[in-house]
Protein backbone atom coordinates (compact mmCIF):
# COMPACT_ATOMS: atom_id res chain seq x y z
CA UNK A 1 0.00 0.00 0.00
CA UNK A 2 1.60 3.29 -1.09
CA UNK A 3 1.85 6.43 0.98
CA UNK A 4 -0.67 8.32 -1.27
CA UNK A 5 -3.20 5.54 -0.65
CA UNK A 6 -2.75 6.04 3.08
CA UNK A 7 -3.75 9.68 2.75
CA UNK A 8 -6.78 8.78 0.66
CA UNK A 9 -7.70 5.95 3.01
CA UNK A 10 -7.60 8.33 5.93
CA UNK A 11 -10.26 10.49 4.29
CA UNK A 12 -12.43 7.44 3.73
CA UNK A 13 -12.06 6.04 7.26
CA UNK A 14 -12.32 9.48 8.82
CA UNK A 15 -15.72 9.97 7.23
CA UNK A 16 -16.81 6.45 8.13
CA UNK A 17 -15.90 7.04 11.77
CA UNK A 18 -17.80 10.36 11.88
CA UNK A 19 -14.70 12.43 12.49
CA UNK A 20 -15.37 14.71 9.57
CA UNK A 21 -14.57 14.54 5.89
CA UNK A 22 -12.26 16.57 3.72
CA UNK A 23 -8.64 16.24 2.79
CA UNK A 24 -6.16 14.33 4.91
CA UNK A 25 -4.25 16.42 7.46
CA UNK A 26 -1.13 18.21 6.31
CA UNK A 27 1.99 16.11 7.00
CA UNK A 28 3.81 16.95 10.21
CA UNK A 29 7.41 16.38 11.09
CA UNK A 30 8.10 13.14 12.91
CA UNK A 31 9.28 13.45 16.49
CA UNK A 32 13.10 13.64 16.60
CA UNK A 33 14.97 10.44 17.20
CA UNK A 34 16.79 10.68 20.51
CA UNK A 35 18.90 7.53 20.59
CA UNK A 36 19.40 4.26 18.86
CA UNK A 37 16.32 2.00 19.20
CA UNK A 38 16.96 -0.90 21.59
CA UNK A 39 16.66 -4.49 20.43
CA UNK A 40 13.15 -5.94 20.15
CA UNK A 41 11.91 -7.45 23.42
CA UNK A 42 11.45 -11.18 23.65
CA UNK A 43 8.58 -11.06 26.15
CA UNK A 44 5.09 -11.87 24.90
CA UNK A 45 3.55 -9.14 27.05
CA UNK A 46 3.27 -5.48 26.15
CA UNK A 47 6.30 -3.36 26.97
CA UNK A 48 5.52 -0.57 29.43
CA UNK A 49 9.01 0.75 30.10
CA UNK A 50 12.21 1.16 28.14
CA UNK A 51 15.71 2.17 29.13
CA UNK A 52 15.90 5.10 26.70
CA UNK A 53 13.24 7.41 25.23
CA UNK A 54 11.80 6.33 21.90
CA UNK A 55 10.37 8.48 19.15
CA UNK A 56 6.79 7.69 18.11
CA UNK A 57 7.67 5.59 15.07
CA UNK A 58 10.27 3.54 16.93
CA UNK A 59 7.90 2.99 19.84
CA UNK A 60 5.17 1.81 17.47
CA UNK A 61 7.57 -0.60 15.81
CA UNK A 62 8.69 -1.97 19.18
CA UNK A 63 5.10 -2.43 20.32
CA UNK A 64 4.09 -4.23 17.13
CA UNK A 65 7.09 -6.53 17.35
CA UNK A 66 5.65 -7.75 20.63
CA UNK A 67 2.00 -7.82 19.53
CA UNK A 68 2.58 -9.49 16.16
CA UNK A 69 5.55 -11.63 17.17
CA UNK A 70 7.25 -10.80 13.87
CA UNK A 71 10.02 -8.21 13.63
CA UNK A 72 9.96 -7.99 9.83
CA UNK A 73 6.17 -7.64 9.69
CA UNK A 74 6.24 -4.93 12.35
CA UNK A 75 8.83 -2.99 10.36
CA UNK A 76 6.79 -3.36 7.16
CA UNK A 77 3.65 -2.08 8.88
CA UNK A 78 5.35 0.92 10.49
CA UNK A 79 6.99 1.90 7.20
CA UNK A 80 3.48 2.50 5.82
CA UNK A 81 2.47 4.93 8.56
CA UNK A 82 2.70 8.52 7.31
CA UNK A 83 4.27 11.15 9.55
CA UNK A 84 1.00 13.09 9.87
CA UNK A 85 -0.69 10.05 11.47
CA UNK A 86 1.86 9.66 14.27
CA UNK A 87 0.47 12.47 16.49
CA UNK A 88 -2.97 10.88 16.21
CA UNK A 89 -1.58 7.56 17.40
CA UNK A 90 0.08 9.38 20.30
CA UNK A 91 -3.26 11.01 21.13
CA UNK A 92 -5.14 7.71 20.91
CA UNK A 93 -2.76 6.01 23.33
CA UNK A 94 -2.35 8.95 25.69
CA UNK A 95 1.35 8.91 24.84
CA UNK A 96 1.74 5.30 26.05
CA UNK A 97 2.32 3.49 22.76
CA UNK A 98 4.26 0.72 24.48
CA UNK A 99 1.54 -0.07 27.00
CA UNK A 100 -1.85 1.14 25.79
CA UNK A 101 -4.58 -1.49 25.38
CA UNK A 102 -5.70 0.38 22.26
CA UNK A 103 -2.79 -1.18 20.33
CA UNK A 104 -3.42 -4.70 21.63
CA UNK A 105 -4.16 -7.64 19.34
CA UNK A 106 -5.38 -9.93 22.13
CA UNK A 107 -9.19 -9.63 22.32
CA UNK A 108 -11.10 -9.78 25.59
CA UNK A 109 -13.26 -12.89 26.08
CA UNK A 110 -16.39 -13.82 28.00
CA UNK A 111 -18.12 -17.09 28.84
CA UNK A 112 -20.55 -18.25 26.17
CA UNK A 113 -23.32 -18.46 28.75
CA UNK A 114 -23.05 -14.70 29.33
CA UNK A 115 -23.64 -13.82 25.67
CA UNK A 116 -27.06 -12.35 24.81
CA UNK A 117 -26.56 -11.74 21.08
CA UNK A 118 -23.99 -12.81 18.50
CA UNK A 119 -22.39 -10.20 16.23
CA UNK A 120 -20.55 -11.42 13.14
CA UNK A 121 -18.34 -9.02 11.19
CA UNK A 122 -17.43 -10.06 7.67
CA UNK A 123 -13.99 -10.36 6.11
CA UNK A 124 -12.95 -10.21 2.47
CA UNK A 125 -15.83 -11.01 0.12
CA UNK A 126 -15.01 -12.64 -3.22
CA UNK A 127 -15.84 -11.24 -6.66
CA UNK A 128 -17.54 -13.58 -9.14
CA UNK A 129 -14.87 -15.08 -11.39
CA UNK A 130 -17.21 -14.79 -14.36
CA UNK A 131 -17.00 -10.99 -14.20
CA UNK A 132 -14.15 -8.88 -15.48
CA UNK A 133 -13.96 -6.98 -12.21
CA UNK A 134 -10.78 -7.01 -10.17
CA UNK A 135 -10.26 -6.60 -6.42
CA UNK A 136 -10.82 -3.15 -4.96
CA UNK A 137 -8.69 -0.94 -2.74
CA UNK A 138 -9.89 1.17 0.16
CA UNK A 139 -10.81 4.19 -1.93
CA UNK A 140 -12.27 2.32 -4.91
CA UNK A 141 -16.05 2.14 -5.32
CA UNK A 142 -17.44 -1.26 -4.22
CA UNK A 143 -18.45 -3.67 -6.96
CA UNK A 144 -22.17 -4.16 -7.66
CA UNK A 145 -23.82 -6.57 -5.25
CA UNK A 146 -24.68 -9.09 -7.96
CA UNK A 147 -20.95 -9.54 -8.62
CA UNK A 148 -20.13 -10.52 -5.03
CA UNK A 149 -19.87 -13.82 -3.19
CA UNK A 150 -19.39 -14.27 0.57
CA UNK A 151 -16.01 -15.98 0.16
CA UNK A 152 -14.35 -18.74 2.22
CA UNK A 153 -13.66 -16.80 5.42
CA UNK A 154 -17.24 -15.56 5.71
CA UNK A 155 -18.41 -19.11 5.10
CA UNK A 156 -16.20 -20.20 8.02
CA UNK A 157 -17.63 -17.47 10.21
CA UNK A 158 -21.18 -18.55 9.35
CA UNK A 159 -20.44 -22.16 10.31
CA UNK A 160 -18.88 -21.02 13.62
CA UNK A 161 -21.93 -18.84 14.33
CA UNK A 162 -24.33 -21.65 13.45
CA UNK A 163 -22.53 -24.03 15.80
CA UNK A 164 -22.57 -21.43 18.58
CA UNK A 165 -26.32 -20.74 18.43
CA UNK A 166 -27.09 -24.45 18.39
CA UNK A 167 -25.53 -24.62 21.85
CA UNK A 168 -26.51 -21.11 22.99
CA UNK A 169 -29.63 -19.87 21.15
CA UNK A 170 -29.33 -16.08 20.81
CA UNK A 171 -30.20 -13.63 18.03
CA UNK A 172 -27.49 -12.99 15.43
CA UNK A 173 -26.59 -9.63 13.94
CA UNK A 174 -24.37 -10.30 10.93
CA UNK A 175 -22.96 -8.49 7.95
CA UNK A 176 -24.65 -9.56 4.75
CA UNK A 177 -21.87 -11.90 3.55
CA UNK A 178 -22.22 -14.03 6.67
CA UNK A 179 -26.02 -13.61 6.93
CA UNK A 180 -26.41 -14.99 3.41
CA UNK A 181 -24.54 -18.18 4.30
CA UNK A 182 -26.41 -18.51 7.61
CA UNK A 183 -29.70 -18.52 5.70
CA UNK A 184 -28.35 -21.25 3.42
CA UNK A 185 -27.46 -23.24 6.56
CA UNK A 186 -31.04 -22.88 7.79
CA UNK A 187 -30.19 -20.61 10.72
CA UNK A 188 -33.07 -18.36 11.76
CA UNK A 189 -33.22 -15.29 14.00
CA UNK A 190 -30.61 -13.46 11.91
CA UNK A 191 -30.57 -9.70 11.34
CA UNK A 192 -28.55 -8.91 8.20
CA UNK A 193 -26.65 -5.62 8.04
CA UNK A 194 -26.61 -4.72 4.35
CA UNK A 195 -24.62 -2.18 2.34
CA UNK A 196 -26.44 1.01 1.41
CA UNK A 197 -27.57 1.00 -2.22
CA UNK A 198 -28.58 4.27 -3.91
CA UNK A 199 -31.42 4.40 -6.50
CA UNK A 200 -28.79 4.43 -9.27
CA UNK A 201 -27.31 1.19 -7.93
CA UNK A 202 -24.25 2.78 -6.35
CA UNK A 203 -23.11 0.70 -3.39
CA UNK A 204 -21.79 2.18 -0.14
CA UNK A 205 -20.06 -0.58 1.79
CA UNK A 206 -20.29 -0.08 5.55
CA UNK A 207 -17.22 0.33 7.71
CA UNK A 208 -16.96 -1.65 10.95
CA UNK A 209 -18.19 1.33 13.05
CA UNK A 210 -21.08 1.77 10.59
CA UNK A 211 -22.00 -1.90 11.01
CA UNK A 212 -22.11 -1.39 14.78
CA UNK A 213 -24.38 1.65 14.36
CA UNK A 214 -26.76 -0.24 12.09
CA UNK A 215 -26.50 -3.35 14.24
CA UNK A 216 -27.66 -1.36 17.26
CA UNK A 217 -30.47 0.41 15.40
CA UNK A 218 -32.03 -2.56 13.62
CA UNK A 219 -32.59 -4.84 16.66
CA UNK A 220 -33.92 -1.88 18.65
CA UNK A 221 -36.51 -1.23 15.95
CA UNK A 222 -37.42 -4.93 15.97
CA UNK A 223 -37.73 -5.02 19.75
CA UNK A 224 -34.68 -7.27 20.17
CA UNK A 225 -32.48 -6.78 23.24
CA UNK A 226 -28.82 -7.24 22.29
CA UNK A 227 -27.43 -7.18 25.84
CA UNK A 228 -23.89 -8.55 26.11
CA UNK A 229 -22.58 -8.92 22.55
CA UNK A 230 -20.48 -11.89 21.54
CA UNK A 231 -18.24 -10.97 18.58
CA UNK A 232 -17.13 -13.31 15.80
CA UNK A 233 -14.77 -12.07 13.10
CA UNK A 234 -11.40 -12.71 11.48
CA UNK A 235 -8.80 -13.14 14.22
CA UNK A 236 -6.66 -10.11 13.29
CA UNK A 237 -9.83 -8.00 13.11
CA UNK A 238 -11.07 -8.96 16.58
CA UNK A 239 -9.74 -6.13 18.75
CA UNK A 240 -10.72 -3.56 16.13
CA UNK A 241 -14.27 -4.93 16.14
CA UNK A 242 -14.42 -4.85 19.94
CA UNK A 243 -13.15 -1.26 20.01
CA UNK A 244 -15.77 -0.22 17.46
CA UNK A 245 -18.45 -2.05 19.43
CA UNK A 246 -17.43 -0.32 22.64
CA UNK A 247 -17.39 3.05 20.89
CA UNK A 248 -20.95 2.27 19.74
CA UNK A 249 -22.10 1.64 23.30
CA UNK A 250 -22.00 -2.16 23.36
CA UNK A 251 -20.57 -4.43 26.00
CA UNK A 252 -18.72 -6.85 23.74
CA UNK A 253 -16.28 -9.76 23.95
CA UNK A 254 -15.25 -12.77 21.91
CA UNK A 255 -16.97 -15.88 23.32
CA UNK A 256 -14.58 -18.10 25.25
CA UNK A 257 -13.70 -21.35 23.50
CA UNK A 258 -14.40 -20.08 19.98
CA UNK A 259 -11.54 -20.37 17.48
CA UNK A 260 -11.67 -17.46 15.05
CA UNK A 261 -10.50 -17.82 11.41
CA UNK A 262 -6.88 -16.76 11.10
CA UNK A 263 -5.64 -17.84 7.64
CA UNK A 264 -5.77 -15.09 5.02
CA UNK A 265 -7.60 -15.65 1.74
CA UNK A 266 -5.20 -14.88 -1.11
CA UNK A 267 -8.02 -14.09 -3.56
CA UNK A 268 -10.28 -11.62 -1.73
CA UNK A 269 -12.24 -8.88 -3.44
CA UNK A 270 -10.85 -6.35 -0.92
CA UNK A 271 -7.09 -5.90 -1.23
CA UNK A 272 -6.55 -4.85 2.39
CA UNK A 273 -7.78 -8.27 3.56
CA UNK A 274 -5.29 -10.20 1.45
CA UNK A 275 -2.39 -10.51 3.93
CA UNK A 276 -1.18 -9.39 7.33
CA UNK A 277 1.13 -6.84 5.68
CA UNK A 278 -1.88 -5.36 3.86
CA UNK A 279 -4.22 -5.46 6.86
CA UNK A 280 -2.35 -4.18 9.91
CA UNK A 281 -1.54 -0.70 8.52
CA UNK A 282 -5.22 -0.21 7.68
CA UNK A 283 -6.29 -1.47 11.10
CA UNK A 284 -3.98 0.98 12.90
CA UNK A 285 -5.23 3.80 10.69
CA UNK A 286 -8.84 2.90 11.50
CA UNK A 287 -8.16 2.75 15.25
CA UNK A 288 -6.40 6.12 15.17
CA UNK A 289 -9.37 7.78 13.48
CA UNK A 290 -11.98 6.00 15.60
CA UNK A 291 -10.28 6.68 18.92
CA UNK A 292 -7.69 9.43 18.37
Amino acid sequence: MSRPLWSAAAVLLCAACSTGGGAAPEPVDAAPTTTETPAAPTSTTAVTTTSVPLDTRSALRERLEVELGDTALAATVVEQVDDWLLPRIEQMTGGDILGSDLLSYAPSTAAAASIDSLWVFSWGFRIESSTELGPVGLTDPPPPMEALQPGPINEQLARIAAAFVRRHPVPIIAQWEVARVLRELGVTDVISVEPQIAPDGTVTYLSTPDVVTEGVRMPAEAGVEVGHAGVLCFEDHAVGCLLAAGKGGLEADVPTGVTLPSDYDDQPGQLWTRSAADWFPVDILGRAFLLG
